[in-house]
């Protein structure tokens, strides 16, 4: 009887010889160790060479009051579970920082930057499933991916989102592998009972791991949930050896993994039982992520044409420079999809996982793709299914060709493919990590905000207050971030949406549409005897102060503040 692949994936009636076994499992951990090496260095190299984005500065700060404070409060409404903020905690910690002052974006940083290796790392739990040629490549592809690099580098939750994600897979595949052996009483012997024992066990562990990873994927974003969904509909169609548990040995199963992840989510959002309130609002955050999801109120600048993600990813041209593409994994996805559709080029035992995957990639990718509102970085749970099948698709390649030549040419174009993604993870997070024609750049800050940052800095050097110099932001609907990271150090800065009440600060930012209603507010509003001449500070010659690219910010000065900075810049010139 004829079956589809054995050993590394390559079709043959006979079983692989030990030999054989061996060699794959050296290439495949050869391989592993190197995708960890190369993504390492591409996640971990220069963490700071991109200025904060708005939203790393968004939970940069509420990580403050959690590392100052000791506590942190879920907020539903417009913010994404605690699980970042409380992984951030040991890497302070570690470096002996208690206050946000001391904290640095590389702090920050390192935590979805390891949460990125430990998704490439997580090949190994499911190598048997999928098989070691499939694994290395999709192994390799993660460590290399644009995508994947460049968030990684980013401090938000979707690099945790993800790898949770695919810990549940790995040990939801690994418990359906696990053989019972009847029950404890039918072990007659001491061998079988051990043997009874040890399988026990190896499920009980799964099914932990199982529960964290459910319980870690709510604690980090809102749509764990469409993860979540698309896992258990794809384990209904493909995954026929849970059926054959039997619905009491599924039921408990299902019952265990669902305590130790409610458990291990109850306990973050409630902030370990300090807010029981937190608990409540993470389940009635699903339907405030439903309004967004659709793209009303705040989410509306985020709504894009069903396409935006596949533009993204696979096709964007915009610059002088190389299309932006990560085209090689959607093709070798495809060839994956076909195959596990097919039936063919896959070993029968590891077909289900492959099918699997398929159903579980379609879904996310269709649910993400129907959704108006859109950010990059929501691609990456779908992105990550795409390259598990690529993994697969890069297999059937490597063991569908005959020859030693015509396999070195698969290799070789293989490698090629590598190459050029791990180029542009490079050229995305470190040369072009902040251009607009980058397509993982979103709404994101250049180095000219941080100019702006550094002319405050020196206000405040030549002001007798110092750091403790008043100073009001003013900026229409609170988009004045990342300034608050920037400006941490400062001990009155107020963020204001609208003109405050009561007399001006000597420093005044605002951006140059609230001009007309700064003018009625410094020299209207305020009471006879009370107005003060202000005076716009122009930034030097080829200097921008941009919060981002086209939003320009400016500031103006009291006189007599304008006047004493002045003068301090002309005796610093004179020396």
């Amino acid at each position: 009887m004829r079956v589809q692949g054995s050993g590394c994936g390559v079709q043959d009636s006979s079983s692989p010889s030990v030999r054989s076994s061996a060699f794959c499992r050296g290439t495949f951990a050869a391989c592993l160790l190197l995708a960890l090496g190369v993504g390492a260095a591409l996640r971990l190299v220069d963490l700071a060479v991109r200025p904060m984005h708005c939203d790393e500065a968004v939970h940069a700060v509420r990580f403050g009051h959690l590392l100052e404070e000791g506590r942190y409060v879920y907020d539903p409404d417009e913010y994404h579970g605690p699980s970042l903020n409380y992984f951030s905690l040991p890497v302070a910690w570690l470096a002996s920082k208690d206050k946000l002052t001391e904290v640095t974006e590389v702090h920050l940083r390192l935590v979805p930057a390891i949460f990125g290796i430990v998704l490439v790392a997580l090949a190994w739990l499911v190598r048997g499933q999928m098989g070691p040629t499939a694994m290395s490549a999709a192994a390799v592809l993660a460590a290399v991916s644009p995508a994947m690099v460049f968030y990684s580098r980013y401090y938000i939750q979707e690099m945790l989102l993800v790898s949770a994600s695919f810990a549940a897979i790995a040990a939801l595949w690994r418990f359906a592998e696990e053989e019972v052996p009847g029950t404890f009483l039918e072990s007659g012997e001491g061998s079988s009972r051990q043997g009874f024992l040890a399988t026990l066990f190896r499920r009980a562990g799964w099914v932990a791991l199982f529960g964290l990873s459910l319980g870690l994927m709510h604690a980090s974003k809102e749509t764990s949930a469409i993860a979540g969904f698309a896992m258990a509909v794809a384990a209904a169609l493909t995954l026929g050896r849970l059926r054959a548990l039997g619905w009491k040995r599924f039921a408990l199963a299902g019952l265990a993994a669902a305590l130790v992840a409610a458990a291990v989510s109850a306990l973050l959002f409630s902030s370990f039982l300090t807010n029981t309130r937190g608990v409540i609002d993470s389940y009635a955050a699903f339907f405030h992520y439903l309004g967004r999801a659709s793209g009303e109120g705040s989410a509306g600048p985020h709504s894009h044409p069903w396409h935006y993600y596949f533009r993204v990813l696979f096709w964007w041209p915009r610059g002088d420079g190389p299309v932006w593409t990560e085209g090689a994994i959607a093709v070798l996805a495809l060839v994956g999809l076909a195959a596990a559709a097919c039936g063919r080029g896959i070993e029968l035992a590891r077909l289900p996982y492959a099918r699997f995957l398929a159903v579980y990639t379609l879904i996310l990718t269709a649910v993400y793709a129907a959704l108006p509102y859109k950010t990059p970085w929501c691609a990456l749970g779908f992105l990550h299914g795409l390259i598990l099948l690529a993994g697969v698709g890069a297999g059937v390649f490597v063991h569908s060709v005959g020859g030693r030549i015509a396999r070195s040419i698969v290799v070789l174009a293989l490698l090629a493919a590598v190459g050029h993604l791990a180029w542009q993870a490079h050229r995305g997070s470190f040369a072009a990590c902040e251009d607009p024609d980058n397509p993982y750049v979103y709404a994101h800050p250049t180095e000219d905000v941080l100019d702006f940052v550094a002319e405050i800095e020196r206000l405040a050097a030549g002001h007798p207050d110092g750091r403790d110099m008043h100073l009001a932001v003013i900026c229409p609907d609170d988009d004045y971030w990342p300034l608050p990271w920037y400006l941490r150090s400062f001990s009155r800065v107020g963020w204001y949406n609208h003109m405050p009440e009561g007399p001006p600060a000597p420093a005044i930012a605002i951006q140059p549409q609230s001009s007309a209603a700064l003018a009625k507010y410094l020299y209207e509003d305020q009471p006879p005897g009370k107005r003060h001449l202000y005076i716009r500070l122009e930034p030097a010659e080829g200097v921008r102060w941009l919060l981002r690219p086209h939003v320009p910010l400016e500031i103006y000065l009291r006189r007599d503040l304008w006047e004493a900075y002045q003068a301090d810049a002309s005796a610093l010139q004179g020396r």
